[in-house]
C-alpha cells in the first residue's frame, strides 16, 4: 500500500504537512480518536491499493473533512463511479444527517451534466436543513436548466430569504437575482405593463379560454385567477373523476356562478341514464355525486346549456331534486343525440329564448305550451324520418321568432301537414330550410315581412316554396342581403322575381341550370318595384337602379354551368359604374342619401367547367382582391373536358386551379 500525499492546514497542535495513511481520510473517527482538530484538508494526489480484478481507485479530486465537537462535514467530489462509492460511504458514516454531503455530491452531479440526479440531492440537502440556503440556491439552478420555470423561481426566492445580508455572500445573490430576471424575461408579455387591467379583462373575456390565457404570463394567470367572471363557462367530459374535479375547482373560481354548462358525449355516455340503462354501481354513484356538486352552484344563473346524449328534462328534473325549477332561469338550450330518441317536452321554460335540438324527437303541440319566447329555433333530423304534426301551431305559439332552421331528413310526401291557418312571423330575418319544409307553404299562411337572410339548400320543393314566397303580399325581400339556393331545382323567372326585388342584396350563391340567366340579368339596369318601410301603404313605388342588385359583392356560382361571357359583363360593368361620378347613384324608397354600385369583391366559380381557361388573367385583372374571409378552398375531381376553374376569393391574391395543380399569383392591388 502507498501513502498519499496530503497538504493540509490545521490547528498549531499538529505540523502543517504530514503523512497520514488513506484509512484515516475514509475513516473520520481516527481524527477524534488522536484529538486532532482539523479545519481543511485537501488531496493533491491520491492513490490506492489496486485489488485483483479491479481497475484503479476512486479518482478524487477535492476531499475535505472537519471534525469538530458538534459536527462532522465530509465533502467529497468524485468524477468516476467508484468515487460514487466512497460518497455513499462518506455519507453513510454521518448518519445521514449532513446536508453538506448531499449538496457536495448536487455540485458533483451537476458538473457531470445530471441534473436529475443532482436536483435528487439538492432536495435531500433541502430536507435535512430547510432553513440553510445551499439546497434551495442549487434547486434554482437545476430546475431552470430542467425548463421548470415555475419552480425555480420559487426556489430563488426561498434562496434569496435564507441567504444573509452581508458581503459573504454578495455573489450568491448576484446570481439568483440574474438567474430571476432571465426567467422572468420570456413569461413577461409585451403589453402587460403597460396596458390597465380593465381592458385586459375585456380581452379575456372575448377570448373565453381563461386556461389558455392563465398559461400565458405570470401576471395574466393572477388577473385570470382573481376574476370569477372568467370561469363562468363549464365544459365537462370523460373521464368522470377529472369531470368531478373540474365541478370543484370551477366552483372555486368562479364563486359558485356558472353561466354556460357544457356536457359532452364522452361523460354523458359513461354515467348518465339512458333508455336502456346498463351503468353498473360505480357510475351511478358517479353520477349522483356529479348532481350533488352541481347543486352546489348558483343555478338560477345558468344561463346557457349544451349537452350531447343527454335528456334535458331528465337532467334538470334530476339535479332540481323535486324542490326547485332551474331550469326555468335558463336561456338558450341546445341538444344533440347521435341516434333519434323519443317525443320530448314536459317542462315549462318561462325564460328560454335560443333552442336546438338535433336528431330529437319533438311533441310539437306541447312545445307550444312549454316553449313560447323563442327568438332562435334549430331543428336538424339528419338521415331520419321527420314528423312535423303541429309544427305550424309551434310557430304560432312563438311569434317573436328572429331565426328559424329547420333540416328535414326525409319526409313522405303525404305525411307534410297543410297548415291550418295564416301566419306571419313579423321578426324573422334569418330562414333556413334544408331537405323538406316542414308544412306546405302557400301564399298567406307563411308571411316574412322583415327577411334578410333566406337559405334553401337541397330543398326538394324549392322553386314550388320560392315561388309562393315570391307572391305573398306581406312577404318582403326589401331588406334581404343574403340569398343562397344551392342543390336545388329553381326557374329563372323565380330566381329574378327575387332579385328585383332585393336592391341590398350583398351575398349571391346559387347553382342550378338557371345561373346564366342570373348572371345575364346581373349586367344590366333595371326598374324595381319596392316597399316603402317607412309608409304603411302596401302599395309598390318603381325605382330606377343602374344595375340589377347594386350593393352585390360576393358571388358563388361555383359547381355550376355558367359561362365566362355573361361573369366577365357583369364584372366590368359593376366596375364602370364604381368609378362613374353619377352613373353608379341611387336612392331607394324611404331613404334620404344616395348609394352607390359596389364592385364584385369576391367571385367564385369554382368547378364550373365551362369557364374558359384563357379568361383567368381577365379575371385576376378585374376582380379586387381585399383582405376579408378567407372562404374554404374546394379542389374539384377534374375531367377530360374540365380545363380549369377559377376559385377567386377575400385573400392577398387569386388562387387558380388549372389541370390539377394549384398555383398562386400575387395580387397587384
Amino acid at each position: 500500500m502507498t501513502t498519499q500525499r496530503l497538504v493540509m492546514r490545521v490547528s498549531s497542535e499538529i505540523p502543517t504537512r504530514a503523512q497520514l495513511p488513506f484509512r484515516w481520510v475514509q475513516h473520520p473517527q481516527h481524527f477524534k480518536s488522536k484529538g486532532l482538530i482539523i479545519v481543511e484538508l485537501k488531496v493533491v494526489n491520491v492513490t490506492v491499493p489496486r485489488q485483483s480484478g479491479e481497475n484503479s481507485g476512486p479518482d478524487v479530486t477535492h476531499l475535505a473533512i472537519k471534525v469538530g465537537a458538534r459536527k462532522l462535514k465530509v465533502l467529497i467530489c468524485q468524477v468516476h463511479q467508484a468515487g460514487r462509492n466512497s460518497s455513499r460511504k462518506a455519507i453513510s458514516l454521518a448518519n445521514d444527517k449532513s446536508y453538506v454531503l448531499y449538496d457536495s455530491r448536487a455540485s458533483a452531479y451537476e458538473k457531470k451534466n445530471l441534473p436529475e440526479d443532482a436536483l435528487r440531492d439538492a432536495k435531500k440537502t433541502i430536507d435535512i436543513a430547510p432553513k440553510q440556503w445551499h439546497g434551495y440556491f442549487r434547486s434554482a439552478r437545476l430546475f431552470a436548466a430542467l425548463g421548470q420555470t415555475n419552480a425555480a423561481l420559487e426556489m430563488c426566492s426561498l434562496a434569496l430569504a435564507r441567504l444573509s445580508g452581508g458581503p459573504k455572500h454578495e455573489a450568491h445573490r448576484r446570481e439568483l437575482t440574474s438567474l430571476c430576471r432571465h426567467l422572468e424575461a420570456p413569461t413577461k408579455c409585451p403589453v402587460s405593463g403597460t396596458m390597465p387591467v380593465e381592458l385586459l379583462l375585456m380581452i379575456f373575456q372575448l377570448s373565453r379560454s381563461p386556461i389558455v390565457i392563465s398559461h400565458v404570463c405570470h401576471q395574466w394567470r393572477e388577473i385570470a385567477l382573481s376574476q370569477p367572471t372568467l370561469w363562468r363557462s363549464l365544459v365537462l367530459a370523460a373521464p368522470a373523476k377529472k369531470a368531478l374535479r373540474k365541478v370543484q375547482e370551477w366552483y372555486k373560481r368562479s364563486c359558485g356562478q356558472i353561466e354556460e354548462l357544457v356536457i359532452r358525449k364522452s361523460l354523458a355516455t359513461t354515467i348518465f341514464p339512458s333508455s336502456f340503462d346498463h351503468r353498473n354501481p360505480d357510475d351511478c354513484a358517479k353520477y349522483a355525486e356529479l348532481l350533488a356538486r352541481l347543486r352546489q352552484l348558483d343555478l338560477k344563473q345558468l344561463k346557457e346549456c349544451h349537452l350531447e346524449e343527454v335528456n334535458a328534462e331528465s337532467f334538470f328534473s334530476a339535479l332540481s331534486d323535486n324542490t326547485r325549477h332551474d331550469h326555468q332561469y335558463s336561456e338558450t338550450l341546445s341538444i344533440s343525440y347521435m341516434d333519434p330518441r323519443p317525443e320530448y317536452a314536459e317542462l315549462l321554460w318561462e325564460s328560454l329564448r335560443a333552442f336546438s335540438i338535433i336528431n330529437g324527437g319533438c311533441d310539437w303541440a306541447r312545445l307550444s305550451t312549454s316553449m313560447c319566447r323563442l327568438t332562435s329555433f334549430e331543428y336538424k333530423m339528419e338521415r331520419f324520418i321527420s314528423v312535423f304534426g303541429n309544427f305550424h301551431e309551434f310557430l304560432q305559439a312563438n311569434p317573436s321568432l328572429e331565426k328559424l332552421v329547420v333540416e328535414a331528413g326525409f319526409i313522405y310526401p303525404h305525411q307534410i301537414p297543410e297548415a291550418p291557418a295564416s301566419l306571419t312571423l313579423a321578426h324573422l330575418r334569418h330562414l333556413e330550410l334544408i331537405g323538406d319544409t316542414p308544412f306546405r307553404i302557400k301564399r298567406g299562411n307563411f308571411s316574412l315581412p322583415s327577411l334578410q337572410i333566406l337559405r334553401m339548400i337541397k330543398l326538394r320543393n324549392g322553386e314550388v316554396t320560392l315561388a309562393e314566397l315570391v307572391e305573398d303580399e306581406e312577404t318582403s325581400f326589401a331588406e334581404l342581403v343574403e340569398f343562397t339556393a344551392r342543390g336545388c331545382f329553381l326557374e329563372s323567372q323565380t330566381l329574378t322575381s327575387v332579385l328585383f326585388q332585393a336592391p341590398k342584396l350583398e351575398i349571391l350563391n346559387c347553382t342550378g341550370s338557371a345561373v346564366n340567366v342570373l348572371a345575364e340579368s346581373l349586367t344590366k339596369p333595371c326598374m324595381a318595384l319596392l316597399k316603402d318601410p317607412a309608409s304603411e301603404d302596401p302599395t309598390l313605388v318603381p325605382t330606377k337602379l343602374p344595375i340589377l342588385c347594386p350593393a352585390l359583392s360576393v358571388l358563388d356560382l361555383s359547381q355550376s354551368d355558367v359561362k365566362t361571357d355573361p361573369i366577365m359583363r357583369m364584372v366590368k360593368e359593376r366596375i364602370a359604374l364604381t368609378g362613374s361620378q353619377d352613373g353608379g347613384r341611387y336612392q331607394l324608397p324611404g331613404e334620404n342619401g344616395d348609394r352607390g354600385v359596389s364592385c364584385i369583391w369576391s367571385l367564385n366559380v369554382d368547378g364550373c367547367s365551362r369557364i374558359e381557361a384563357e379568361m383567368l388573367p381577365r379575371f385576376r385583372e378585374n376582380v379586387p382582391i381585399q383582405i376579408k374571409e378567407i372562404a374554404p378552398l374546394h379542389v374539384p375531381r377534374f375531367t377530360a373536358g374540365n380545363y380549369g376553374s377559377v376559385f377567386l376569393t377575400g385573400a392577398l391574391c387569386a388562387t387558380i386551379i388549372v389541370n390539377r395543380r394549384l398555383t398562386t399569383y400575387p395580387s397587384d392591388k
